[in-house]
């Protein structure tokens, strides 16, 4: 039976991921019917991003997990409606929700790249459509390793050893365990899950210091511009990128939550309920930033 804090929780991430799913909806649409000629290309990043957001609410709300580390395992237990299709169904949901969440971080540090790359490449008219179509296809390419990691990661599940099965803490549930267990880092004991699992925390952890980078040399190019229309747009997008920049902190603070409690520092229940939640403010707040700094897309709505 599902017990009140698994029905909080649950009530929480569908609260934030059926915001996220509609927010993301609404600026899908304001981009395919109210970009302007001067961001045609860049809407490109724009719209893949929301995809993917929407994308990573949805599977998060499929799912609806609760993480838990115990036994040197980590076990993701699942309280959403795909339990009610299958257990695979489950598997596949987590998987691409978090990688769907790495997949933002990557089109955050594209579009601090194309903003860079566009200062010393002069668009024409003309080849707006071209020029999307290119960037779009980049966009897709940069999903390969999250679609690598996607498959590895549905794929790592161990069967539970009975002391996980007979746990207070799992009786009736439906979870996952991941082994993270080694006798050494280069060892291939588990190496699915281990693998999987640190691509996705070595790309939250290394995103931030790429994007102050990033950051810092965009706005150097910004402040050299004379034209000042064009110096304004630029430095609207900039802002957005700048705020937007910040979120993979959140996945940081939820990474903290997870090693204080996986390292047994400091145990606390709040903390592994705490990570899903956290990790899904990213699918709200990055359009929300979009939408409000970038006019058309303010207008529209």
């Amino acid at each position: 039976e599902t017990n009140y804090e698994d029905f909080s929780h649950f009530l929480a991430l569908f609260v934030l991921d059926g915001t996220a799913i509609v927010i993301n909806f609404i600026l899908i649409i304001a981009i395919i019917r109210s970009t302007p000629a001067t961001l045609k290309s860049f809407s490109a990043l724009l719209l893949f991003s929301a995809i993917v957001d929407s994308n990573a609410a949805f599977m998060s709300l499929l799912a609806t997990v609760i993480v838990k580390n115990l036994e040197g395992s980590i076990i993701f237990v699942y309280l959403g409606p795909c339990r009610f299709i299958h257990v695979q169904v489950c598997y596949a949901a987590q998987a691409i929700h978090v990688q769907s969440i790495g997949q933002s971080c990557v089109l955050l540090i594209l579009s601090f790249s194309y903003r860079l790359w566009s200062f010393s490449h002069t668009i024409k008219n003309g080849v707006h459509a071209e020029s999307f179509a290119r960037l779009f296809c980049l966009c897709l390419l940069s999903t390969i390793p999250a679609v690598i990691t996607t498959i590895t990661f549905s794929n790592s599940p161990s069967s539970p050893p009975q002391s996980l099965i007979d746990h207070p803490q799992l009786v009736g549930r439906l979870f996952s365990v991941f082994n993270m267990t080694a006798p050494h880092l280069l060892s291939t004991d588990n190496v699915l899950p281990r693998v999987s699992i640190g691509y996705i925390i070595c790309l939250y952890l290394t995103s931030s210091p790429i994007l102050f980078i990033l950051r810092r040399k965009l706005l150097q190019k910004i402040e050299i511009m004379t034209s000042p229309s064009e110096k304004h747009r630029h430095h609207l997008i900039f802002r957005s990128l700048t705020l937007q920049m910040f979120m993979p902190l959140s996945f940081s603070i939820a990474f903290v939550f997870w090693v204080l409690d996986f390292l047994g520092v400091y145990r606390l229940d709040v903390f592994q309920r705490a990570i899903m939640p956290i990790s899904s403010i990213f699918a709200i707040i990055s359009p929300l930033i979009l939408i409000y700094y970038l006019p058309p897309y303010r207008r529209y709505v």
